[in-house]
């Protein structure tokens, strides 16, 4: 595989070239770079036209009351640069040459709308009315679902992530993204994901665009996501375009915050379970910025005291009970500008968790006995990156980045007197090692056509086990947004991909196409197919992402996953943009996934995690809706999905069809948020969702042989060996099939206040108090056979997650 590393070193290199040299020095659109707060409009016209040369023609009257606006833009077109300043101001603008002529709208309506370039014949066709502070910024301007060309796409910025209730006073971007139609929260409502049908495993999580593999904390209570240091998470589930790849059932791409230029910021949290720090600010002013943040967990500090409590009462402090849990997320990025076209970048980030637990006893005549288990886990990224804005049509930029997961389950166990011990040490070791590079490039030779294309190649070193394997994984991709005209609009894409372990080679063809029809200018139909290619996968066999579940990459016998899915949809938006309404179906069929054999728990010890698994396919469909209040005090959203789930394996459920675990036939979710006055906010959701399939053992059948005498081979399904069954614990279980039961339906109430408190210097103290699972509903996550002396055996329901009430407090500077 040597030969494919040095072949895409090459082609970045060459590609770089290319871009460097296909443009020339002169521009039509002159590059504007702002960073300013609380600016006067009348401030930041003078800037852009000392930066640019270009001249504004106004009435005093015109910007006289216009509020102060915060706005930061890097290397970006002067086009582009008073699109964004004027989308929420009541100001119209016509550029002529080199003079911006500035005016009133003549027409005001309820709604926002985006300012666009003028000439002296254009007529206005969007008002807006404006009250109170204006704050505009490039990323945060989204643009409406019916105007653009992606389907299943969701973009959050850190606004939209605090409007969800907060379990431990903490907002998470992925419990947001649990609100989400095709979504499914797993277990619990725990923060794990599975999009569309897929597994967990199938989502690709990345950070500033390089992948993490485990990003969950208590079991999936928080996510590995800070919610002080996102900037924006841009989410995919269907039309993933080409730029993307390496996973079947969505994206979750998350950037954190760049940090201020031009002046120092920060906050600070302390809630029941957790406490952070936010700092930001200039290292060298408008020149090099650093954003940190620090969250970790107290769970640790703050059982410590009840445990203590309990050893001296347990058996006159004989027995011990020994347990400690923490968690900790670290984010460092730093921003230098080396001109108005060059940026560069650098960062880390470092998340850990560490699990400690069991107990220890003693005697009399010197007797110990200790049984204690510890378990670590955890990502370390290192990034850096550099982009250039080679002109007005052309940009670039390069990635570099090495990521570390990693996790280590050490047991420890002795017992006896003195010289008279035995002890017991084993250690289970789980990691992957990445070392990735990439280039990717924007071209924009006209308004009507966007072309984005790049390279990027990882090396990964997996560690599943005791073995050590070595993969390399390169594609290449290309795709144009293409404005056929005010009607049509398409997005199409190809994805080559090349997968290299072990001497075999896996190749991949991924095409991807989307289009929109705009029927009008609230009303448009999408339609989308896309091919996606997954390479590693994590073995798993509970309904739980936990850190023991191995990565391990797919070779040997087994093929990379792929899936195909086809959309189609219908979004529209009112009049004055205050409601939007969209409907998505989607048909989604998979090949060459990966489960565990039935009966793999018979097989010898010595059986490798090769052999305990079989390959076969999947299908999954449905319907999704939404609807979505945007303007007003009042907001929220309302969205169901209707799905169906199922799988086929040849060495499960005697290969016949069965539902899938998440195979949730009806989903609700509802959202709302109240801002009662500009001081206090109250959030709430509510969700429900059709209950979880597991496989259940409803009788049990007595074998001629000892069960313990079994051959690997034997079946726990009825056979010859096997006589009528019986209700008893000493038999052998059948299964009438995979996934044979279905759960109680699931349904939580979360509640949440925000009470925010202006402090002097225009800081703010902002309160947060919330209920999660607030009528503390136990949904049932799993039914185990129970069994009387003498008597019938019965099932008994596990309920995980009571009411959990919790406040928080952050002082922001």
């Amino acid at each position: 595989m040597q030969f494919h590393s040095k072949f895409s070193f090459l082609l970045l290199l060459c590609l770089m070239h290319f871009c460097i040299g296909a443009k020339g020095a002169e521009h039509h659109d002159p590059l504007v770079t702002l960073d300013m707060k609380q600016a006067p409009v009348r401030k930041v016209l003078a800037e852009i036209t000392r930066q640019t040369g270009i001249a504004f023609s106004y009435a005093p009257s015109v910007v006289k009351r216009l509020p102060p606006v915060d706005i930061r833009l890097s290397g970006k077109p002067l086009s582009h640069c008073l699109r964004t300043l004027f989308a929420g101001l009541p100001v119209e603008y016509i550029r002529t040459g080199q003079f911006v002529i500035l005016k009133k709208r003549q027409k005001k309506a309820a709604a926002k709308g985006v300012a666009r370039d003028k000439t002296p014949s254009d007529s206005l066709t969007i008002g807006i009315q404006q009250l109170g502070e204006v704050v505009i910024t490039a990323d945060s301007v989204f643009p409406s679902a019916v105007h653009t060309v992606e389907m299943g796409y969701t973009r959050l910025n850190s606004e939209t992530i605090r409007q969800t209730p907060a379990l431990f006073g903490e907002a998470d971007a992925i419990k947001t993204l649990q609100m989400m139609p095709g979504v499914t929260a797993g277990t619990a409502g725990l923060a794990g994901m599975y999009v569309r049908g897929g597994n967990g495993d199938d989502n690709l999580y990345l950070m500033e665009g390089h992948p993490l593999y485990q990003v969950h904390h208590v079991g999936g209570l928080f996510s590995a996501f800070h919610p002080e240091a996102v900037k924006e998470v841009a989410f995919f589930k269907s039309s993933f375009p080409a730029r993307y790849g390496g996973r079947l059932s969505s994206v979750v791409d998350v950037h954190t915050k760049d940090g201020d230029m031009k002046e120092y910021h920060g906050s600070a949290m302390l809630g029941l379970t957790s406490g952070g720090l936010n700092l930001e600010g200039p290292i060298v002013k408008d020149r090099t910025s650093f954003h940190f943040s620090l969250r970790r967990s107290w769970l640790d500090v703050l059982s410590a005291p009840a445990i203590a409590i309990w050893n001296a009462t347990r058996n006159n402090g004989k027995n011990k009970l020994v347990a400690r849990y923490a968690f900790t997320d670290l984010n460092l990025k730093l921003n230098h500008r080396f001109s108005d076209r060059s940026h560069g970048y650098a960062g880390l980030y470092w998340g850990n968790d560490f699990l400690k637990g069991g107990e220890k006893a003693s005697g009399e005549n010197g007797y110990e006995k200790k049984d204690i288990g510890r378990l670590r886990w955890g990502n370390l990224m290192a990034f850096a990156g550099w982009d250039y804005t080679f002109g007005s049509q052309w940009s670039g930029k390069l990635d570099a980045a090495y990521t570390r997961y990693a996790s280590r389950l050490k047991s420890d166990y002795s017992e006896g007197t003195g010289n008279n011990r035995i002890s017991h040490t084993s250690t289970i070791r789980n990691s992957i090692n990445d070392f990735s590079l990439k280039a990717s490039f924007d071209y924009q030779p006209h308004t009507r056509h966007h072309l984005r294309f790049g390279s990027d190649y990882t090396y990964h070193r997996f560690r599943p086990e005791q073995e050590t394997i070595a993969a390399h994984e390169w594609a290449v991709y290309a795709e144009e947004d293409w404005k056929a005209n005010r009607h049509i609009r398409v997005d199409a894409g190809l994805r080559f991909g090349l997968y290299g372990m072990d001497g075999q080679t896996h190749l991949s063809w991924e095409p991807r196409l989307s289009m929109r029809f705009l029927a009008n200018p609230q009303w448009s139909i999408k339609a989308s197919y896309t091919r996606m290619s997954q390479y590693v996968h994590q073995l798993n066999e509970s309904y739980i992402n936990l850190p023991t579940d191995t990565w391990v990459p797919v070779g040997g016998k087994f093929k990379p996953m792929v899936s195909d899915q086809v959309a189609l949809g219908s979004y529209y938006d009112t009049r004055n943009k205050a409601y939007s309404f969209s409907v998505e179906g989607y048909y989604k069929w998979m090949n060459h996934l990966l489960d565990y054999k039935d009966n793999y728990q018979l097989m010898a010890p010595s059986a490798s995690w090769e052999d305990q698994l079989t390959q076969g396919k999947g299908r999954t469909y449905g319907v999704e809706v939404t609807a979505r209040k945007h303007a007003g005090k009042v907001s929220g959203s309302i969205g169901y999905t209707l799905s169906w789930n199922d799988r086929q394996f040849d060495g499960i459920n005697q290969g016949k069809r069965f539902p899938a675990k998440f195979d949730n036939r009806h989903k609700l979710n509802i959202a709302g948020n109240w801002k009662i006055s500009p001081k206090v906010e109250l959030t709430g959701s509510w969700t429900y969702m059709t209950g979880n399939r597991i496989t259940v053992s409803f009788e049990n059948y007595e074998t001629v042989t000892s069960p313990q005498l079994l051959p690997v081979q034997s079946s726990p399904m009825p056979g010859s060996d096997l006589i009528p069954p019986f209700m008893d614990d000493a038999g052998v279980s059948h299964y009438t099939g995979r996934n044979n039961y279905r759960l109680p339906a699931y349904h939580r109430l979360d509640l949440g206040i925000n009470i925010y408190r202006p402090k002097q210097k225009g800081r703010m103290g902002i309160w947060n108090v919330s209920l999660y699972n607030a009528y503390s509903y136990m949904a049932p996550v799993s039914i185990h056979k129970r069994y009387w002396a003498n008597a019938p055996c019965y099932f008994e329901k596990l309920g995980l997650v009571p009411i959990i009430p919790s406040v928080s407090y952050t002082y922001k500077f």
